[in-house]
């Protein structure tokens, strides 16, 4: 359970990449509750981390580990890499 943000290269071919992903560290209670129920403190409106920078430095926040992502990037001419459309 996290949230995580990379940039998709602009460039085509295969890309490795690694997110680095973490969540909010909630309130003490938050945190017992999670330990005994499960889940954990969501946001409220996650979009406004994409839009607003000033916002994400004022949340206290935990790792929450690591994803690696392989993709797969094709701008144009599907046809000429073997996609068929």
């Amino acid at each position: 359970l996290g949230y995580g943000f990379c940039h998709v290269p602009s460039a085509p071919g295969c890309h490795a990449l690694d997110c680095v992903t973490w969540r909010p560290r909630g309130t003490g209670w938050e945190r017992l509750c999670q330990r005994f129920v499960g889940g954990g403190p969501q946001l409220l409106d996650p979009e406004a981390l994409a839009t607003g920078a000033d916002e994400r430095f004022r949340l206290r926040t935990e790792t929450s580990g690591t994803v690696h992502l392989q993709l797969g990037v094709i701008l144009r001419h599907f046809g000429r890499y073997g996609v068929e459309c």
